[in-house]
Parts: C-alpha cells; sequence; structure tokens
C-alpha cells in the first residue's frame, strides 16, 4: 500500500513539474543585449539588371547666374531631375558656328542677365544631349560636341548655347520651351543651390559665361567608409571568352588568359582587368553616339555598369568611352584603385575592355568630417605654385579619392575623403596643401 501510495505521489510530482516547465517556456521572453548593427546596405543595382542610358549621360553641376547672384548645385535631385520634367521639348532650329562670339545670350531691359550653366566632365556629341533630353528634331543633328550648355532664360523661349571644351566654338539651338516654366523648376529646387563663385584662369575663361565655377566655401563633408567584395575574374572570362578556351598564366599579382582570339589581364593587388579581342581593329563608327551606346549596351550585358556610374570622357580618335564612378553625385578618383571603366569599340564589336573588379557593397557610418578649403584660396594656392600655370586648369570641382582603409584587419574598407580636383592640362589631379597629385 505503502508502495502504491508512493508511486502516485511521485507520478503527481511529475505531471506539476511537466505542467511548471510547460508554462515557464511559453512564457519565456530572452532578453537580448544590445548589438551595433550600423553597417547599413548600399543601394547598390546588382549584377545583370539594366542601367538607363540618361542615367550615364549627365553632367555633374548646375550653374544658376542671375546677374551677381550666383547658386550652383552638385546633388542629383535637381542636375538629373529637372531635365526629366522638360522631355517633348521642339529644336526649332540649331546652328554651329566656329567663333565664341556667338555666344550672346540675351539681356533683360535692366541690362541683367540670367542664364543657367549644364557643366559635363568632358565634350558630348549634341545628338546623345537631345536624345537623352527626348527633345524633338525635324533635321540632322550636326557633328558637333560640347561640354558646357548656356541656357538663355531671358527671352520667352529657352535658347541652349553648347560650347565645346576648346572655347572656340558654340552651337546654338533654339526651342519653343517656355523660360517661365523651366525657371519655376530651378525655384522648386533651389534649396539644393549652395553659392557658387567663378574662377578666372585665362583669357578664355574671362567672363561669367565661360568661367570655372564651383562652390564658394564648400560645407564639411563626411569621411565614408565602405565594406566591398570582388567579382570573380573567371566570372567576367567565361561571359567575354564564350566558348573559345584559354590557358592562365600567373606571375605574382598578375593572371594572364590567352585564347586564340582573346587575351586578358588582371592584377589582384589593384583588382584592375584588362580585356583585348583580337578579332577587332578600332577603326570602328565614325558616329560618336553611336559608339557610345554600342560601349554602354556592352557594359550593360557585362555586369559593368550600375546608377553611379557616369560618362566621364569620350576619345573619338579610338571610339573610346570612359565611365566613372560617383558617390552622391560626385565624382570617385584614387591613386591607388582603378574607379573608371573604358570600351574601345572596334568595327563590329568591342575591341577593347578595361575595369575593376572591386564593388562596395555596404555603407559602415562614422568617422570624421573634412573640410575643404574656400574656391579662392584653390585658385590662390595654384596660382603661387611655381610648378603650375593657372593657365593651364580648365575645370574645378569637388570629388572623393577612394583609398584601401589603413585600419581594415579582417574585413575589407575602403574610404572615401573630399577633396578638391582640378583638371589641370587636361588630366584631372586632386588638390593637396596647394600642390596637385
Amino acid at each position: 500500500m505503502n508502495k502504491e501510495n508512493i508511486k502516485s505521489a511521485a507520478l503527481f510530482l511529475l505531471v506539476v513539474t511537466s505542467a511548471v516547465l510547460t508554462i515557464m517556456v511559453w512564457s519565456y521572453q530572452p532578453e537580448f543585449s544590445e548589438i551595433d548593427t550600423d553597417i547599413e546596405r548600399t543601394s547598390n543595382i546588382g549584377p545583370g539588371e539594366p542601367v538607363a542610358f540618361n542615367s550615364i549621360m549627365r553632367a555633374y553641376q548646375l550653374v544658376w547666374v542671375d546677374d551677381t547672384d550666383i547658386q550652383g548645385t552638385i546633388e542629383e535631385e535637381a542636375v538629373v531631375g529637372i531635365r526629366e520634367y522638360i522631355d517633348g521639348t521642339e529644336i526649332t532650329d540649331i546652328n554651329v558656328y566656329n567663333s565664341i562670339s556667338r555666344l550672346t545670350p540675351s539681356i533683360d531691359e535692366d541690362n541683367g542677365e540670367e542664364f543657367l550653366i549644364v557643366d559635363y566632365a568632358s565634350d558630348m556629341p549634341t545628338k546623345s544631349l537631345f536624345k537623352v533630353l527626348d527633345f524633338t528634331y525635324e533635321g540632322d543633328y550636326p557633328d558637333y560636341s560640347y561640354n558646357r550648355i548656356i541656357v538663355d532664360l531671358v527671352d520667352e523661349h529657352v535658347t541652349f548655347y553648347l560650347i565645346n571644351e576648346d572655347l572656340d566654338r558654340v552651337a546654338v539651338a533654339t526651342t519653343n520651351l517656355e523660360s517661365s516654366y523651366l525657371k519655376s523648376l530651378l525655384s522648386a529646387h533651389d534649396h539644393l543651390f549652395e553659392e557658387y563663385s567663378g574662377v578666372i584662369t585665362n583669357q578664355q575663361t574671362s567672363n561669367n559665361k565661360t568661367a570655372i565655377y564651383g562652390p564658394t566655401e564648400p560645407e564639411d563633408m563626411p569621411v565614408e567608409s565602405f565594406l566591398y567584395n570582388v567579382f570573380s575574374a573567371d566570372a567576367v572570362n567565361n561571359m567575354l571568352f564564350l566558348n573559345d578556351s584559354f590557358e592562365t598564366e600567373v606571375s605574382e599579382e598578375t593572371y594572364v588568359y590567352e585564347g586564340d582570339t582573346n587575351i586578358a589581364t588582371y592584377n589582384s593587388e589593384t583588382y584592375a582587368y584588362s580585356y583585348n579581342n583580337l578579332r577587332e581593329s578600332l577603326t570602328g563608327n565614325s558616329n560618336p553616339h553611336q559608339t557610345i551606346q554600342n560601349s554602354f549596351h556592352f557594359l550593360n550585358s557585362h555586369i559593368g555598369l550600375d546608377q553611379t556610374h557616369i560618362l566621364f570622357d569620350y576619345f573619338p580618335d579610338e571610339n573610346n568611352s570612359v565611365f566613372r564612378s560617383s558617390m552622391n553625385g560626385y565624382f570617385v578618383f584614387s591613386d591607388t584603385i582603378p574607379t573608371t571603366m573604358s570600351v574601345k569599340y572596334g568595327q563590329n564589336a568591342v575591341y577593347e575592355y578595361n575595369r575593376p573588379l572591386i564593388r562596395v557593397t555596404a555603407r559602415v557610418p562614422g568617422g570624421e568630417d573634412q573640410t575643404l578649403p574656400p574656391l579662392e584660396s584653390v585658385r590662390y594656392e595654384i596660382a603661387l605654385n611655381e610648378n603650375y600655370d593657372l593657365q593651364d586648369v580648365t575645370k574645378i570641382t569637388i570629388g572623393y579619392n577612394m583609398a584601401f582603409s589603413i585600419d581594415q584587419n579582417e574585413i575589407n574598407v575602403v574610404q572615401y575623403t573630399p577633396s578638391w580636383y582640378i583638371k589641370y592640362d587636361g588630366e584631372w589631379m586632386r588638390f593637396d596643401e596647394g600642390g596637385l597629385e
């Protein structure tokens, strides 16, 4: 009897204990300590996703000149956003003149001027501009390239003055776009503009239409840090070589992939990749607009482009299109890491292709702000430096210098440091303590 009572009591205790434990499990709420989740994914477009042609064909700054009031912006929301509201504009006439004296925007009844300057990194084909803007024109576009547009805002209808980089020719395009409408778009984005100043470096830049413009006193800009990953050179080879078998040779950091009709090299230290199509020659299309489009379509189909890329340069003698990465609308440069993609297009296909195999993946917040000197100080320091001639300066802008982080250990980090960049004697150089690097 006692044994039965003991068994019953033990069974009862087991049932009660099981019930208590079940209730405790159901009601348990874990207490997590706070952890740092500051790493943020970037909005990079994924491999294989197409990029729109008008995304890479864009200016890098707008400058709004209203008599002595000069405001400018590099913000993409304004630089790219405004043009989306003027599609469908009709070009009523366009003519090219071999003299800059034809650059004559109107003045109002008080002898005042008002015009918009649209600056590009290098000369662009006229046809590309109006195709991107989705303007209509019944005639043939002239064989002419420009790198600055002066948009007359005084007359009732807008006139475009397209100036080439040598400042010795101008194309004049009249339109049916109302100036009042364009000015309303500028006013709607005026919160993105800041005080700008013009810099005179030589006789050709001595007026307010050909001067070099930049932010008068830039605000402090943060030093940005990003994680990065690396594309597989084998994956890129498979896309480019197709069915052409190839052999691989390795010498320290350099890999050479050689096939019967293709050859490529890859540097694992700088992540620079170069491809050459041995079946092609550089005797290709003489139509700059078509050549740029061909290069664009090639990159779009070979995980080359993303939304940060801008057509940065075009060399017609080599059919060479150069696309540079950007961040927040600012060009990205580097002393050690390739930051451009270039495509030389041959008669029927790509002749040469150069690109980096590094890509940023996530932003790491934190870091100090960078203070940049005023624009006038930059001009003054260059003028004082006996190693440089101020007359050879043709462009000034703010960009980012990308470099490997000196603090990276097990993770891959690159830093973007804001700097002034100067186009000097045809080459972009970083301004540093009075000199150019």
